[in-house]
């Protein structure tokens, strides 16, 4: 297994997504919002709801024992049991908005 770790760094991935209404209404119902008007176009996402967004669908088979897709494709395969986000950055420029054209990018 490679363990030249350092070549992973820099590696980016960027994925665009259309900002759709059904991740927010069902969040007003997880958590009970009942009163909440149904998400429309235009709606503002309430800050950190965009992590709702850009869910990537991964085969059962193709997933690790953690429950995760399998290390190796963005994630360098690092061979420790569990995976944890160790830190980020976020730059809230004004409020995503179901309709709205997003771009999510990941840098290792």
């Amino acid at each position: 297994m490679d363990n030249d770790w350092q070549a992973w760094v820099g590696r980016s991935e960027e994925k665009r997504e259309r900002i759709a209404p059904a991740p927010l209404a069902g969040l007003q119902a997880l958590l009970d919002r009942k009163d909440d008007p149904p998400p429309q176009p235009g709606t503002p996402l309430p800050p950190l709801t965009h992590w709702l967004h850009f869910v990537s669908p991964a085969a059962q088979s193709d997933l690790g024992a953690d429950g995760h897709p399998r290390r190796g494709g963005f994630l360098p395969p690092v061979p420790l049991p569990r995976r944890m986000w160790a830190g980020g950055r976020l730059r809230f420029e004004q409020p995503l908005c179901v309709g709205d054209d997003a771009l999510r990018r990941s840098v290792v």
